[in-house]
């Protein structure tokens, strides 16, 4: 079983971002980063623009200090979070960029 440490990136224009430190590596809510980027159906988003090997599932049972719900929760890692922020067509990933 990991270590995991939730911390909350937060910006007044672009909102709140949950990030998942596991082993001393950022791992992005996936929904987090689709909201914020206007997406609206965040698993074909995900499957479409972020390669396999950059996502991951985390289940409730991996750590119980965090509150993931029963169906787990998709995290991307820095590659996965430029992968949709360079792929997005959306007026908001300008910002995000910035």
């Amino acid at each position: 079983m990991s270590d995991y440490a939730l911390k909350i990136f937060e910006n007044e224009e672009l909102g709140n971002v949950r990030v998942i430190m596991k082993d001393n590596e950022p791992w992005f809510v996936g929904k987090d980063v689709t909201n914020i980027l206007g997406y609206k159906n965040t698993k074909d988003i995900l499957i479409k623009h972020v390669d396999v090997e950059d996502k991951q599932v985390l289940q409730r049972s991996q750590n119980a200090t965090l509150e993931i719900p029963n169906r787990g929760l998709t995290a991307i890692n820095e590659y996965g979070l430029y992968s949709l922020i360079l792929k997005s067509k959306l007026s908001t990933d300008k910002k995000f960029k910035h």
